[in-house]
């Protein structure tokens, strides 16, 4: 592949478990450098089941997974729950990623005080995780996914726990985190207004097994603020991918 094409490419993918439920069938999706690309749709309609594939946590049933160098980059993966370990101070759960590759201690802190200061924790390094805020630990799991200096950064519902207050200032840092890196990241939500105001592109989802049915371009200036939030631009979005939800749940009526 070109260095034009898609960073990756889901061609015909599907999944089922051994269970027998079949998670995905159908997808495509191409990934391109620098998107930040939502998927939206319905409880259980395989949006977790295809960042796990994209992160190599899973193999496809059908299909195939494309990588444009032919292979996966480096992947940050942030999962809903900031998944740190209670007994080790900020920096060392920060260290991990760099650590289970053999970095020591004292080659990742530079990396590891450069990942903290991003996300605003210098200060917290060795703090532990039972005294920060449900916010602060978020900040701490996508540090520790940007210690790597992923291509991608995989984010699984990230702020759906968190209140709304924590969630609008999270969001906002997020759009100025992924311009100031320039990476790609893909988004699973199930909030409407959350994939209008960070997305380039929202992907809506049928209901399980899950394809994409629906794709938005957000054409909106950067940096994305408050203000954004009360455009029309910003309203017509909304709009839009409610309209594209209510049809896949009407469907599913339907049926």
């Amino acid at each position: 592949m070109s260095a034009s094409s898609p960073l990756v490419s889901l061609q015909g993918v599907g999944q089922t478990f051994a269970n027998g439920v079949t998670a995905l069938r159908g997808l495509d999706l191409d990934l391109r450098a620098g998107e930040f690309v939502s998927l939206l749709g319905p409880s259980g309609c395989g949006k977790s089941s295809a960042l796990r594939l994209i992160a190599g946590l899973a193999t496809p049933t059908e299909g195939a997974l494309r990588w444009r160098a032919g292979e996966r980059p480096d992947i940050g993966f942030v999962f809903q729950d900031a998944t740190l370990m209670p007994w080790a101070t900020i920096f060392e759960n920060v260290w991990l990623p760099l650590r289970l590759r053999h970095v020591s201690r004292a080659e990742a802190a530079p990396a590891i005080g450069e990942a903290l200061a991003r996300v605003g924790l210098s200060a917290f390094a060795q703090a532990f995780p039972r005294e920060l805020s449900g916010g602060m630990k978020m900040r701490v799991s996508i540090a520790r996914a940007l210690v790597l200096r992923p291509a991608l950064l995989l984010m699984d519902e990230p702020f759906a726990a968190l209140d709304e207050i924590t969630r609008l200032r999270l969001n906002r840092d997020l759009l100025a985190l992924q311009a100031e890196l320039g990476m790609t990241v893909l988004f699973v939500t199930h909030s409407v207004y959350e994939s209008a105001f960070l997305s380039s592109r929202i992907c809506v989802f049928s209901e399980r097994p899950g394809r994409i049915v629906t794709q938005i371009n957000v054409e909106a200036p950067a940096p994305r603020d408050e203000g954004y939030r009360l455009s029309r631009a910003y309203l017509e979005t909304c709009r839009a991918a409610s309209q594209a939800l209510e049809d896949v749940m009407s469907q599913e009526s339907a049926a």
